[in-house]
């Protein structure tokens, strides 16, 4: 679905929205024919801000989830050491850092999603951080929730966890794309090998679709805005 390009843009210029949301204390620009359901926060070590929002329009629900802006942000990037993923089967764990932020945001999602039509595709998506909550909550969403056609697309997005998630994450999700820049060095993090683990730790889950786009910085090869150009000139020709 998301190698449409409507589709691909419509979700990319929801991650761009989930920027200026956070920068402009909520005030974002909604796509044409969809409405707010509800913008969320989330915490990052005592700390609560905006990290998204959910839309619907006749066809689809999306629910979009912004990167990282703050210090405690980055902080929670680099905190590595894994933990189980407490939604699923108990051999998988993730990103230890990326899990409370999930988990602050998680019932508030969930709840409004559980007021929204099942029929209607639920659209996942975000950009960096955000891209590892997003492959979280396509995760948790297939086993609580009765949505009936989940779908997940990511944007220079890290690694999410072990390599019992990437597994597990494939066999029930269905769609799921991770749009990489092959100059954007976050899709490389965390490492695959990590302190006291003897076994890789760290993988990607489906599916890669990659574009080379060298925007001058190691910061610009990043950002949404690279993000986008590379979908209008690189995969959507």
């Amino acid at each position: 679905m998301f190698l449409d390009k409507n589709i691909a843009s419509l979700l990319a210029g929801c991650c761009m929205e989930t920027y200026a949301q956070f920068n402009n204390k909520g005030a974002f620009t909604i796509p044409n024919g969809f409405q707010l359901v509800t913008d969320f926060e989330a915490t990052t070590f005592d700390k609560r801000s905006l990290f998204g929002f959910i839309l619907e329009s006749e066809k689809y629900i999306v629910v979009a989830f912004r990167g990282t802006k703050t210090d405690r942000e980055w902080i929670a990037d680099f905190t590595i050491d894994q933990v189980p993923f407490p939604y699923v089967q108990s051999n998988i764990e993730i990103h230890g850092g990326f899990l409370p932020i999930y988990q602050s945001c998680r019932e508030t999602i969930l709840y409004h999603l559980s007021k929204l039509s099942k029929v209607k595709p639920l659209l996942i998506t975000g950009h960096s951080l955000g891209g590892a909550l997003a492959t979280l909550l396509t995760l948790d969403s297939i086993h609580s929730t009765s949505f009936q056609n989940i779908s997940l697309a990511t944007f220079g997005a890290p690694k999410v966890g072990n390599k019992a998630f990437k597994t597990f994450f494939n066999n029930v999700v269905p769609t799921s794309y991770r749009f990489v820049n092959l100059y954007d060095i976050v899709p490389l993090l965390p490492p695959t090998f990590i302190k006291n683990k003897k076994e890789p730790a760290y993988f990607h889950t489906k599916s890669l679709i990659s574009f080379s786009y060298d925007a001058g910085s190691i910061l610009e090869n990043h950002t949404m805005t690279t993000y986008q150009k590379g979908l209008q000139g690189k995969i959507f020709k």
